[in-house]
């Protein structure tokens, strides 16, 4: 008996001295690294390949020692690689405690500055949020122009601080790790140059650069030129068109858009009348000449845009060529002066959060820069002039009654098909559960006939005219359960609307057979948000990427991945890819950053983002979980229709920024392996939250 148990502690032994010393086959980095060092450092030791016997060993060695050896030890890995010397002179290092002679520089706080990252940095915001990081030491301390640090992590050393900057100044930046008698200091510089700044009143001056338009406008009768510039304040203003002596009044302006501020701001507006363009034809371009009056004094400057009227001439047609093609709506009640606009007038724009269809038919009613203006009812928008191609002057009839409604259902999908006779502009207003097309240049006839059935829609009711829009029909589709995705296409011209059906979710497994598509945010040369340790947005999310593929494919969903390693992928790719596999769902992985002059201490933790309704459901059940797991706070699940991977709408589709990188309590939980893991579960469950309350 006594033989027996000799042997098996014999073999104990030698199975833990195999363990630790060898292996048949390369160990994985991430699971062998994971729960032994603070997360930075195995960020640094994750640089090596699958782990071979010597340098299990050396993290083995390494895990032993003072969290400040780790530290050197690792970022040498980081920097030069692995070598049998490093690991002879770790060995060397824990029996003799003498420094390797790559450390032995002093004794001293280690200091890095992540941000701002070098002197003379121009930012664009005040207070300036400061991060970076030290030794991980609770022995530490960390100043910034003499006053400690706001949020100082002694798990990570990593730190971070706002400041107030003064405009107009280069203002210095010094930042100091002490520990004891021993201080690292770094010094930066920044400006914070002034956006804005009030024209002196003598002597009489128009501004070179703060004017409006910037570029070229075709205008027809009825139309408005505004005509914005920044002057010596308390001055007459106006201004004059080509060789005209009329001279146009310019106010004054009081109410101004940030960051616009204090005096010296001049509008004026013309209407253009028939009489001013010969009938039947278009004018040159004619200078717009802006003159300022005080007294006996008396500037002038034209402006860079100039102006041409057109009138009497036939329908300007164009059809949509491009694929992704975007129109942007014009906010005509407020306007821009210190920077350029798309249509270079001045008018600011936002972006529709879906693509014009190739094929469709717009009348251009003027030109705005490299845009063309078009009217959908009683709303001015701008389509790029590279994404459509002339049709002349045909007269792009309105279809005078919507006649035929087609309906089909299938297993996945329903089929709702309107013939217009003309691929004509329509706008698209969703909600969770019902689709709102608002069609141009049609009107509802008085016998609509209604071919074929489609059970999972409730109703379609159509409404014309639209309230003030004469020309406009608009046409609500409900649903007896809540939207999984839709489509929209021409075909000739008949518009054909798909939506997509609820998958079958199974109560014991939800995941099961569900197609999911994850997308780690940047990679390659797109490193995304940095953390205070010199760490990339884009390897953490690839981190916490690979976990959840591996989680959900445990569920019996299959994954695809936008990318499994450190490479650039297209935006449009990234999202194609989901159509392309007919995925049920599309969450797109990123860890969060600050814009300048944010409050970067308290504002962090967790945020969804989602483009269409139907998508705002998923967002908030992933926020949930988020911020019951983890505990990070909850900012907000934010609409974005500018965010290319969210544009789709076939495919269910969310934005999950799982924390901030530069805050200090956010980055414990990104760094970390074993948060990492945690992060990608809480988004699992979510997902299976979601399906399941459908």
């Amino acid at each position: 008996m006594k033989r027996t148990i000799c042997l098996l502690l014999i073999l104990i032994f030698i199975l833990r001295i195999f363990s630790i010393t060898s292996f048949s086959s390369p160990v994985n980095v991430r699971e062998y690294l994971n729960g032994k060092f603070p997360a930075i450092f195995s960020f640094y030791l994750a640089s090596l390949e699958d782990l071979d016997t010597y340098e299990t060993e050396f993290i083995d060695l390494l895990e032993k020692l003072p969290t400040n050896e780790q530290r050197t030890y690792a970022r040498e890995v980081y920097k030069n690689g692995f070598s049998i010397e490093l690991l002879d002179e770790l060995k060397q290092w824990q029996k003799t405690e003498e420094a390797p002679s790559w450390q032995k520089t002093e004794e001293a706080p280690s200091l890095k500055v992540a941000y701002p990252s070098r002197s003379g940095q121009r930012i664009g915001g005040s207070p300036l949020f400061i991060f970076g990081t030290t030794d991980a030491s609770p022995a530490v301390k960390v100043t910034v122009n003499d006053e400690e640090v706001k949020k100082f992590d002694f798990r990570t050393g990593n730190f971070l601080t706002l400041v107030e900057v003064p405009k107009e100044e280069e203002f210095p930046i010094v930042v100091v790790a002490s520990r004891g008698g021993e201080r690292t200091l770094i010094e930066r510089t920044v400006i914070y140059p002034r956006l804005w700044e009030e024209l002196p009143r003598n002597p009489l001056t128009i501004h070179s650069t703060h004017i409006q338009p910037k570029q070229d406008q075709v205008l027809k009768e009825g139309d408005k030129l505004k005509v914005i510039i920044q002057g010596s304040p308390e001055a007459e203003a106006v201004f004059r068109i080509g060789d005209s002596s009329n001279e146009v009044s310019m106010e004054e302006v009081n109410d101004l858009p940030l960051p616009l501020e204090g005096q010296g701001i001049y509008m004026g507006s013309y209407t253009v009348q028939a009489e001013d363009v010969p009938f039947l034809r278009e004018t040159s371009p004619q200078i717009i000449t802006v003159t300022l009056r005080r007294e006996d004094k008396e500037v002038s400057r034209e402006l860079p845009g100039k102006v041409r009227f057109a009138s009497g001439l036939p329908p300007r047609i164009v059809e949509v060529t491009g694929n992704r093609t975007r129109i942007y709506q014009v906010k005509e009640n407020s306007f821009i002066l210190h920077s350029s606009t798309l249509g270079g007038d001045g008018l600011p724009t936002q972006m529709v959060g879906y693509y014009i269809l190739p094929g469709t038919r717009l009348e251009v009613i003027g030109v705005a820069g490299n845009y063309l203006r078009v009217n959908l009812g009683v709303k001015n928008y701008l389509i790029y002039q590279g994404d459509v191609k002339e049709m002349g002057n045909v007269i792009n009839k309105p279809f005078t009654g919507l006649s035929k409604i087609g309906l089909n259902e299938t297993k996945n999908e329903v089929e709702i098909r309107f013939n217009t006779r003309e691929c004509i502009p329509f706008l698209i207003e969703d909600e969770p559960q019902q689709l709102r097309l608002i069609l141009y240049g049609v009107k509802k006839s008085e016998n609509i006939i209604q071919e074929g059935e489609a059970p999972s829609v409730q109703k379609i009711e159509i409404e014309s005219p639209v309230q003030e829009e004469s020309d406009a029909a608009a046409i609500t589709i409900g649903m007896n359960q809540p939207l999984a995705g839709f489509d929209y296409r021409w075909e000739g011209t008949e518009l054909v609307i798909s939506v997509r059906k609820l998958p079958q979710i199974s109560e014991d497994n939800p995941l099961r057979g569900r197609i999911i598509v994850i997308d780690p945010g940047h990679g390659g040369e797109s490193s995304g948000a940095i953390g205070p340790g010199d760490i990339h947005e884009k390897d953490v999310v690839l981190e916490i990427g690979k976990f959840l593929q591996s989680m959900l494919k445990d569920k019996g969903a299959e994954v695809i991945m936008t990318r499994t390693k450190d490479i650039n992928v297209d935006l449009y790719e990234r999202i194609d890819s989901a159509l392309e596999h007919n995925a049920d769902l599309f969450i797109s992985i990123h860890a969060n950053a600050h814009a300048e002059g944010a409050d970067a201490i308290n504002y962090h933790g967790h945020m969804t983002l989602y483009n269409y309704a139907y998508n705002q459901k998923l967002a908030e059940i992933i926020l949930d979980n988020l911020v019951e797991r983890i505990g990070l706070p909850r900012t907000r699940v934010w609409k974005r229709s500018d965010l290319v991977v969210l544009r789709r709408p076939q495919v269910p589709s969310v934005l999950v920024e799982a924390a901030f990188m530069m805050h200090p309590d956010d980055n414990w939980y990104l760094l970390q392996p074993k948060y990492q893991r945690e992060f990608a579960g809480v988004i699992m469950n979510g997902i299976i939250d979601y399906f399941l309350s459908l």
